[in-house]
């Protein structure tokens, strides 16, 4: 299958300007505490920094993914340190709060970011939806790909948002770190596909290891890179990940069904953005004459603890 030309290009020479990530600051990122988001971080484990401070790094990981919630999440999110792999359990706690472990610890504000966003990307995309039997979800692998690109979308912002107006002045130089860290990450060798090699040929090659271990992380970086661009353009629709995983069909459905259960399921403000990204997929849904050339318009972490700086 032929890939349109403008993803083609995007496919060749993926850039990340500062630019477009000043131009997208103009905004002020919403409050996620005034949209009723509730963070708790208990325990210790966390080396010399407090965990009211750890707080606020985690309230600003939010604010820059939420810009509206289409629903309030229904319990306060509760972190703890961990000596393994960040995650969030599918299990709630006692009080049906979401349970998150980070790995994060000391000063490392980049590693809380990085972390902290992916797991957040699992609660608002209905993480808990449709397991199938045996826990088996073989488009899982899709989601981990958005919630690496969440971990990216949220480094750049964050660093723009702390350089401009950080919560307290001697924050403003993490912006650096931040930034840094970024460009480490979407520079990676393992990001780019293959020379002269389409996603189409790509995911034929891949998609089957991916559906039976959505862990690849090497090779969901290489998606999450494509995807970036278009939260990149377009944050306000990092909303639509409250449509994914809402049909029972999800967890074992191929691919391009799980995608299209994704774009029926959005309300129209977010079909032109899902069909984006299907595009990318060679997945087109079912549109209408009206939505015709959306999926077009593209002009506009199990390990992180072994990134460092």
């Amino acid at each position: 299958m032929r890939l349109p030309l403008i993803i083609a290009s995007i496919l060749c020479s993926l850039t990340f300007s500062d630019a477009a990530y000043s131009a997208q600051q103009k905004k002020k990122p919403t409050s996620s505490r005034k949209l009723g988001l509730v963070i708790k971080v208990e325990g210790g484990g966390w080396g010399n920094v407090s965990r009211e401070t750890i707080e606020t790094v985690l309230y600003s990981v939010a604010d820059e993914l939420l810009s509206r919630l289409p629903k309030k999440l229904d319990a306060p999110i509760v972190v703890t340190h961990t000596d393994s792999n960040p995650v969030v359990l599918y299990e709630r706690g006692s009080k049906g709060e979401y349970q998150v472990h980070l790995h994060a610890s000391e000063k490392n504000w980049h590693l809380y970011t990085y972390e902290f966003a992916h797991e957040l990307c699992h609660i608002l995309s209905n993480y808990e939806e449709n397991p199938g039997p045996g826990g088996s979800k073989y488009n899982q692998w899709f989601e981990e790909t958005l919630c690496e690109t969440a971990s990216l979308f949220t480094l750049k912002n964050l660093a723009a948002t702390w350089k401009s107006s950080p919560p307290a002045p001697e924050w403003s130089a993490t912006a650096d770190k931040l930034n840094r860290f970024f460009d480490l990450l979407v520079s990676e060798g393992h990001r780019r596909l293959p020379p002269h090699s389409p996603l189409a040929a790509w995911l034929r090659d891949n998609e089957e290891r991916l559906r039976h271990d959505p862990y690849q992380r090497q090779k969901n970086e290489v998606v999450a890179n494509l995807l970036l661009p278009l939260f990149e353009a377009n944050p306000e629709h990092w909303d639509t990940l409250a449509y994914l995983n809402l049909d029972p069909d999800d967890a074992r459905s191929s691919l391009q069904d799980y995608l299209r259960n994704w774009y029926n399921n959005a309300p129209a403000e977010h079909r032109t953005f899902i069909a984006d990204v299907l595009a990318i997929f060679q997945a087109p849904p079912a549109i209408t004459v009206a939505d015709a050339g959306s999926a077009t318009s593209l002009a506009k972490q199990p390990g992180t603890q072994d990134k460092g700086l």
